[in-house]
Parts: C-alpha cells; structure tokens; sequence
C-alpha cells in the first residue's frame, strides 16, 4: 500500500502533514475515533462486522500498553462528538477535528482507515472422517492512522501497520455439521471471524508501533 495517495488526500483537505515531531507531548490528551474503511472499497475487499470498533479499541490498548499519551476513554470521546453531531469514522477534516478537541480537551486527534483486508487461499487438506476438508488460508489486514493537532489542524504523522493471521476453514459433506464457528466471507473465500480480527490486532498495534518510533524514536516491540 503507497504512501502517497494518503498524503496527497491531506493536502487536498487542506492540511500539512508535519515531518518533525519534536515539539509532540507524550503527556497529552489523545483521542482516538472509530477507524473507517477506506473509500470505494467493494465488499470483496473488505466485510469485517463492526472493523471501525475493533480497530480502534486494539489502537487504544496498544497506545494504554506502551504508556504513551493521556487515553481518552473511548465511549465518553464517542458519544460526546456523535451527540454533537460530529463525524467519528474514518476521515476527518480538521474543522471538524478542532471542534472534537475543543469538546473533548484534546490535544490530539488519532483516526484512519482499515484501507485493506484481504486473503491467500494456501490449499485444502482433506478430513476423511468427517468427509471434507480443511480449507487453511492467511488473511491479511492493512491499517493507516493519523495523528493530528487540533489546534492547528496538522497531520503531526501518519503510521501504517499490517497484519496476518492463519485461518483454517472445515468444508463439509451434506449430512455433516460444525457449531459455534463464526465465519466471514472475503471475496469468495470464507475464513474464522476470530482470524480477520487477529489481523486487524496485529495490524493495528503494528500501526501505533510505527508511530511510536517515527514520533519518539522508540523500537517496535513483539507483538
């Protein structure tokens, strides 16, 4: 995933995205908004129940974990801006940023987009006991976030993570049957709920990883 379309939506937005981050205050108070999806993607390249909520929370707990800025508990900075009638998802200008901020005293703002979950069909082992097969794939997810001041309406920095976690999906014959598996279709593949959501994990502490060292040249830690 370039690098550059994301930049070049900033400048359309009218925003500068800001190379040093010296004067950034880890102390501050950040709120994290719902992450989107990113914009004009089909439902074949993404079909993740409740992604915006997942990928946020996994933002907020990586950013809680690494003791870095004052965390804003998430349902208080929410509801406050969606009562205001605010935009929360995805994308965000930066009116509506500084407004959020004023709102919630906020420093900074950190939000995104899940811009791509996708998956790699690796082949079938076949289960002769219970006449089918194990479809075994990986999936893949891909987060983009920005953090931005809403006083001045800069993109301080923009971050990137990805993720992968295998999934292995049991086909079976008629008259056969499995309970308490939770399954979403990608494209055509189906594959566990709990693997698309490992990888939005992975993706998106990777991605506050990635902000961490570019803001305060602290290294990536295992995930």
């Amino acid at each position: 995933m370039k690098i550059i379309p994301y930049i070049l939506s900033a400048l359309l937005l009218g925003v500068h995205v800001v190379a040093s981050a010296a004067s950034v205050d880890r102390n501050a108070t950040v709120a994290v908004m719902d992450f989107g999806t990113r914009p004009g993607a089909t439902t074949a390249e993404i079909n993740i129940n409740n992604a915006e909520h997942t990928s946020c929370d996994y933002i907020i707990t990586r950013l809680v974990n690494r003791n870095c800025f004052n965390v804003m508990e998430k349902e208080f900075a929410l509801n406050s801006a969606k009562n205001e009638g605010l935009n929360i998802v995805g994308l965000i200008d930066p009116d509506t940023a500084k407004r959020i901020g004023e709102l919630l005293n906020a420093k900074y703002l950190i939000y995104g987009n899940v811009t791509n979950v996708s998956v790699s069909d690796t082949g079938t082992s076949i289960l002769g006991h219970i006449g089918g097969g194990v479809n075994i794939c990986t999936v893949k997810a891909h987060i983009m976030a920005r953090m931005m001041d809403v006083n001045t309406g800069n993109i301080i920095m923009i971050a990137k993570g990805d993720g992968k976690s295998k999934s292995s999906f049991v086909k079976v014959v008629a008259g056969s049957s499995l309970m308490n598996v939770n399954v979403i279709k990608i494209g055509t593949v189906n594959v566990t709920q709990d693997s698309v959501h490992n990888a939005i994990q992975k993706a998106a502490y990777a991605a506050v990883d990635d902000l961490m060292l570019k803001l305060f040249n602290e290294p990536k830690i295992k995930i």
